[in-house]
């Protein structure tokens, strides 16, 4: 990815992320107790900055569930949109360290 395209990618996160976030459980917890289940249109918050095949997603922003891939009753992979559309899978455990369930 060009630097320029990378540095735009970053200010667009900077940008939609909201001011004030009211932040739930992780995902992990999500998907083990009684909290909302990670779905397709689940919204998710990063919880601190973190990289996604090359695309540095700010702390505060916010990424959709567009896909998930399970297999024998669990969660193998979600694919998430980013803030410029691009789509990338994710493990659980990425998820569950770097996410929370917005609300």
């Amino acid at each position: 990815m060009p630097r320029r395209s990378h540095l735009v990618l970053v200010a667009a996160l900077a940008l939609i992320a909201p001011l004030t976030v009211s932040l739930g459980g992780s995902v992990a917890q999500a998907e083990e107790s009684e909290g909302p289940a990670i779905e397709v249109g689940t919204e998710l918050v990063a919880v601190n900055d973190v990289t996604l095949h090359k695309a540095e997603i700010a702390k505060g922003s916010r990424v959709s569930v567009t896909k998930v891939l399970t297999a024998a009753g669990r969660v193998e992979s979600v694919s998430v949109a980013l803030a410029d559309g691009h789509v990338v899978k994710v493990s659980p455990a990425t998820l569950a360290s770097h996410f929370r369930v917005a609300r």
